[in-house]
């Protein structure tokens, strides 16, 4: 071969590769989405599978049948056909390989039934029943609840009943009631008796353990006022308890609704009583409830803040209760609390003791005993000695007419009627006028 053919060649492949290389290139953008469309018709082919295992097939593909009704599919063979026609490939593969690819799309799109967006009336159907269903066992479920916690009430009932016969027997025997002498007050054998109080305990636990939720979410209600939430949860259960003993299921009623009342009782007391520092009777504790809704009610409503008349028109209540409850709302201290942070005094150092006597009132009150003694000479001895007894001036510690009279062996209307001659001769205006002066006092 001559040097000429040889670089004839040469020079042809060269081409040829060259060529080969510019189409590549051109046509590599065309590749890279091609495979890309593929991954992700792939990736929403598991997503539908995924959907089917979860049983949410249905409700997928009637929500998007509801939506409009452009489709989400993209038409990747158009693009990739598109794309294609803007670059001349001289190759015999071509529409083997179109039809390859629409081959692939087609068999995907077919496989899809979330990507054609076609919802049969059987599936509608099947999805409506299955909703049903799912319905009526919550239904069912709650219905079987209420039935359980109405048995469990009365399970409770038995266990409150037994409870009583025990305290009456301890309280007639001042001692622990034996099992013996417990089921015969019950009229029950002993062994009939351990299974009523283990099966009350256990419909007692039951109950609590059912009602956990609804007792959580009415203490929560009452947090922020001065009781702990785990307080508050012992005595909603305790209403839950009380409320079981009271239950009659005969009514229609469900137990969860009628023993809100008590549980809502039973923490409110529990605040009322331990809440402040000092116990407030539950009526007037009642009543500040009472007050304060309305206070703060006629508050947004009028802008202003309203005085205890109008409260006491809109609540009904006296004018000397609302003082009272007044009263009650102020803010109880204690007298070791520390004043201020950098002063280290107690309040109990800086109040007045109003209790302790002046020396000016010390003195007065002697020379006011003096003058008592002196004025009380001019009586006789018995009644001098019934008047000292009768206002107790010697231990004050005033006597009653019947302690004087046992005393002096004679009836109290007697020892009264000598009160009341030596109180005349008393009151004489020649020997009252030394006491004018300790009338301050």
């Amino acid at each position: 071969m001559s040097f000429g053919e040889v670089s004839a060649v040469s020079s042809k492949f060269e081409s040829f590769g060259a060529s080969h290389f510019r189409l590549l290139m051109e046509n590599l953008s065309v590749l890279e989405e091609t495979f890309a469309d593929s991954e992700a018709l792939r990736l929403e082919k598991d997503i539908v599978l995924q959907l089917e295992k979860l049983g949410a097939l249905e409700l997928f593909n009637v929500c998007l049948s509801r939506s409009l009704g452009t489709s989400l599919v993209s038409d990747y063979t158009n693009k990739v056909d598109d794309n294609k026609g803007k670059v001349v490939v001289q190759s015999s593969r071509k529409k083997e390989n179109k039809s390859r690819r629409k081959r692939v799309s087609n068999a995907t799109t077919v496989s899809s039934p979330s990507l054609t967006l076609k919802v049969d009336q059987e599936d509608l159907l099947r999805f409506s029943a299955s909703f049903v269903k799912r319905a009526s066992n919550t239904k069912n479920k709650r219905i079987m609840v209420a039935k359980r916690e109405a048995e469990m009430s009365k399970g409770v009932k038995v266990l409150a009943q037994l409870e009583k016969i025990r305290t009456a027997i301890e309280e007639d025997t001042k001692r622990v009631a034996s099992l013996s002498s417990w089921a015969e007050a019950s009229g029950v054998d002993e062994k009939v008796l351990q299974q009523l109080l283990h099966h009350g305990h256990y419909c007692r636990d039951e109950l609590i353990r059912s009602t956990r939720s609804l007792v959580l979410y009415l203490a929560r209600k009452y947090r922020g006022m001065g009781i702990a939430l785990d307080d508050l949860l012992q005595a909603g259960y305790v209403g839950v308890l009380q409320g079981a003993e009271r239950f009659d299921s005969t009514r229609g009623y469900k137990f969860s609704t009628y023993v809100q009342y008590w549980v809502r009782k039973s923490i409110s007391r529990m605040v009322a009583r331990y809440a402040r520092g000092i116990l407030i009777p539950w009526s007037l504790n009642r009543a500040i409830n009472q007050i304060q809704k309305t206070r703060k009610a006629m508050k947004s409503t009028h802008k202003k803040c309203p005085d205890d008349y109008e409260i006491a028109k809109m609540t009904g209540l006296s004018l000397d209760k609302i003082k009272s409850a007044s009263n009650c709302l102020r803010i109880v201290a204690s007298i070791d609390q520390k004043v201020g942070d950098c002063l280290g005094v107690e309040y109990m150092e800086l109040m007045p003791d109003v209790t302790i006597e002046s020396p000016e009132e010390a003195v007065m009150k002697q020379h006011m005993r003096k003058d008592i003694k002196d004025l009380l000479k001019g009586l006789n001895p018995r009644e001098r000695q019934i008047l000292t007894l009768r206002f107790g001036l010697n231990d004050n510690q005033p006597r009653s007419l019947q302690d004087i009279g046992t005393l002096f062996k004679v009836s109290k209307e007697r020892i009264r009627k000598i009160e009341k001659k030596a109180l005349t001769k008393l009151r004489s205006e020649a020997t009252s006028s030394k006491l004018h002066y300790y009338l301050d006092l």
